[in-house]
């Protein structure tokens, strides 16, 4: 029998424990619930697990429609929520995991043609965004995405942006004190991945792709560990006027160790 080779050992050692340490990541990331802040309100969804656990997926809706009135969202013939109004952002609801066709309708008239409509798939124990976007000429665009909300290494946070802004052709994003920009030509009714960032405290620019601010949050606070989406609405041509708000998404902390 041949020798152990200590160094093959140190290096199956250290890969099990990366493994094991990456195990306990997700594991406790789908455990964590999730509670949203947003100009709307503050809200607070089950976990991943919770929701798997009964074959559900979680929804909500932001409302970034600027010339809509109060909107009704279906998913097949379901009223997913009613009377969703302007800058408006849903709590999570659950779903059956399965293929929905979602729908937008003027709030109580359940029997219009849609405004615009998507279908999509649902994963038990994932999360959803279905984004109401203006479209071209005033009408209505639809984008259902996931929220993938896998806790950020430590010190960093995830921010992706939405730009809903009537009028506006491609934006970046720009950070006092941060070199560069944190996100480049991002075209109208596009929904970002999220980016992994160190925290953002002052000034947060959304400008015309290569040129000047359009708007901007003079005190933004995103912090280590969190999810944020940044959304810009309104319209450049009419009113509402163009603005920006931010949809941050928390994990509850991990359970206490103890020795």
């Amino acid at each position: 029998m041949s020798p152990a080779n200590p160094v093959s050992n140190f290096h199956a050692i250290a890969i099990a424990a990366v493994l094991l340490s990456c195990g306990c990541d997700r594991t406790e990331t789908r455990t964590a619930a999730v509670t949203t802040n947003s100009p709307a309100g503050s809200s607070t969804a089950p976990s991943s697990t919770s929701a798997a656990s009964r074959d559900e997926a979680l929804v909500r809706v932001v409302h970034a429609m600027p010339f809509a009135p109060a909107m009704d969202i279906f998913a097949g013939d379901l009223v997913l929520f009613d009377a969703v109004n302007f800058k408006s952002v849903t709590s999570y609801r659950a779903l059956d995991g399965k293929r929905y066709a979602f729908a937008l309708r003027p709030a109580g008239m359940t029997n219009a043609k849609p405004l615009a409509s998507n279908s999509e798939g649902l994963e038990d124990g994932s999360y959803y965004t279905v984004f109401a976007l203006p479209g071209e000429n005033r009408g209505a665009h639809m984008r259902v995405v996931t929220d993938r909300l896998t806790r950020p290494a430590d010190g960093k946070l995830r921010l992706r942006i939405v730009h809903a802004g009537d009028g506006v052709g491609a934006v970046d994003v720009r950070a006092s004190g941060m070199d560069g920009t944190l996100f480049s030509g991002v075209a109208f009714q596009t929904v970002s991945d999220y980016e992994e960032l160190g925290p953002v405290n002052g000034p947060l620019e959304i400008r015309a792709a290569g040129g000047a601010p359009i708007v901007t949050l003079p005190n933004a606070h995103l912090e280590a560990g969190r999810f944020y989406t940044l959304v810009l609405a309104g319209s450049s041509r009419s009113t509402p006027a163009l603005e920006a708000f931010v949809i941050e998404d928390t994990l509850a902390p991990p359970p206490a160790t103890t020795r």
